[in-house]
């Protein structure tokens, strides 16, 4: 064991790449997801779409009696679902409340509004509009301006059936308008329930966030295994070195399974850390560990392992090409970057370009990442799908194989060459 041993002397002897690339890489992985993982965890889950509640201040400049009651009835229709701020007429007033976020929506009658609201409907002509200064950093009073609309189509329509084009019919209409909103609104019928395409499908608070934390493992992996490994290998594949072992008593079958032994047990090494990082992750965040099956956990675990193990592979065929550890570790940067931006790891795939996807079902990211969803029957994946994950990871793992088939190819091409 002779050779395994000193490979995990080579790997300890570069503490900086463990810091960096095992340690703070990861680090920094768990403090970006503990977001994504709290608000999965917490996220509301009542199946009741809850409206936004706009902040409306409505100001009358008609002073006549019919300017009046519809200034009234709208402020009562907006206080049904929204909240009706008073505020003075006064420019400097309306300015500021705006200027300073005070209200989402101001709605001003203007002068003769209720006249020319009367002569319109009896005319059958398009009713005059109501002056609105909207926040500029606000979409709730955009929606507001909706509902001016709503109210005074409601209006024409109540005044057209009563056929009462008079100042008494037209606030009539408006209480009527007013009333029939409170009606729905007290019968829940403003309530849009969101329905599910699978039953249960997201019922289980801070299963995405898991999903999510451990898809970023394929970045990872593929930084941090890849150059550890090519630097250790590269260790025991110069010229200088091949020469003294091929003069030792080992044999070099005996040498190569040594060298994959170690491959394999620093794979484990790391998969067992980031294993239980995320777990507690999880913990700290609030998650019911529970709510996963044991079969969840061991189709997520044997993922995880076997991308790692994929990623020890392309490990082992960068050291077979004889690279530099800087070119070591642009590749592997480079690589990994690649699989997070084109995997569904980074952002949902129905937001990616077919391009992204195409290259993505090149690289072994894509294939891990739709196994997690198989897994846990989120994401792509509608339900829980063991043969759809066993495919997956199947492919996963057949990456690692040409990996390794690639790099004993240039292994021995340059040793041919006596390199």
């Amino acid at each position: 064991m002779t050779t395994f041993k000193a490979g995990w002397r080579i790997v300890f002897a570069h503490k900086l790449y463990l810091a960096i690339y095992i340690v703070w890489l990861y680090a920094m992985m768990v403090m970006m997801s503990a977001a994504v993982v709290n608000n999965s965890v917490h996220q509301s889950d009542d199946g009741i779409f809850s409206e936004a509640k706009a902040s409306v201040a409505v100001v009358n400049r008609d002073d006549t009696e019919a300017g009046h009651e519809l200034a009234s009835s709208l402020r009562g229709y907006f206080a049904v679902s929204n909240t009706v701020i008073d505020l003075q007429d006064r420019p400097t007033v309306l300015q500021n409340a705006v200027a300073t976020d005070h209200v989402d929506l101001i709605a001003i009658v203007p002068e003769g509004y209720a006249s020319d609201f009367i002569k319109a409907c009896e005319q059958g002509t398009a009713v005059p509009k109501i002056g609105t200064v909207t926040s500029y950093s606000s979409g709730a009073g955009t929606m507001g301006r909706m509902e001016i609309d709503s109210f005074l189509s409601n209006m024409r329509i109540s005044m057209t059936a009563a056929k009462t084009f008079d100042g008494s019919g037209m606030a009539k209409a408006a209480k009527r308008t007013v009333e029939d909103k409170r009606a729905a609104a007290a019968s829940g019928e403003n309530k849009v329930a969101v329905v599910k395409g699978d039953e249960g499908k997201g019922v289980v608070p801070g299963l995405t966030g898991f999903a999510f934390t451990v898809k970023l493992v394929a970045y990872l992996a593929f930084t941090a295994v890849t150059v550890i490994i090519a630097v250790v290998l590269s260790a025991f594949g110069g010229a200088e070195r091949r020469r003294r072992l091929d003069v030792t008593a080992t044999s070099p079958r005996r040498i190569g399974l040594q060298q994959i032994l170690l491959c394999v047990t620093f794979s484990m090494a790391v998969w067992a850390l980031y294993m239980l990082v995320t777990c507690c992750l999880m913990a700290a965040c609030g998650m019911d560990l529970r709510v996963i099956s044991a079969g969840g956990y061991a189709m997520v675990a044997m993922a995880v392992f076997s991308v790692i193990l994929v990623s020890a592979c392309f490990g082992y065929l960068l050291s077979a090409f004889g690279m530099s550890e800087n070119a070591v570790n642009g590749v592997a940067n480079v690589v990994g970057l690649a699989i997070m931006f084109t995997s569904g790891m980074a952002f949902s795939v129905s937001l990616m370009p077919q391009a992204m996807i195409t290259i993505g079902k090149l690289l072994p990211g894509w294939w891990y990442c739709v196994s997690i969803d198989k897994a846990l029957g989120v994401g792509t994946a509608s339900s829980v799908d063991v043969a759809g994950w066993a495919y997956d990871t199947g492919l996963v793992l057949l990456f690692g194989v040409a990996f390794v088939c690639l790099g004993l190819g240039f292994s021995r091409l340059r040793s041919e060459r006596g390199e």
